[in-house]
């Protein structure tokens, strides 16, 4: 095993890869949030990034697209770029790249 393998936690290498595969879940107050600094109504923000097939009324799931998250975009150098980083769920700051995850181990690999 080479060193990088040696360290379970590593630093993100903008793969975009849990963007593709995870839809983070949101508290009511946190969507109100981001709707804030979108400038949008909660309501309006429920429909136009809430998954439709989420049941919830105290919560909700972000939307996914063909590309994953819907506010996964791709930067200049074409990694990837969350377009709502600065406030971003706090799902989304939690995760921390990991060999344990399979998305970043094959993150590692583009």
């Amino acid at each position: 095993m080479n060193d990088i393998a040696n360290t379970d936690v590593f630093e993100c290498r903008r793969c975009g890869n849990c963007c593709l595969h995870f839809q983070p879940h949101l508290e009511m107050d946190e969507a109100q949030s981001i709707a804030k600094h979108l400038s949008l109504s909660l309501e309006d923000f429920k429909e136009i990034y809430a998954d439709k097939r989420w049941p919830g009324h105290r919560t909700m799931l972000i939307r996914h697209n063909e590309n994953g998250c819907i506010f996964l975009g791709r930067g200049i150098d074409n990694l990837s770029l969350c377009t709502i980083h600065d406030f971003k769920p706090q799902a989304c700051r939690d995760y921390q790249p990991s060999f344990k995850h399979r998305e970043c181990r094959e993150g590692l690999m583009f």
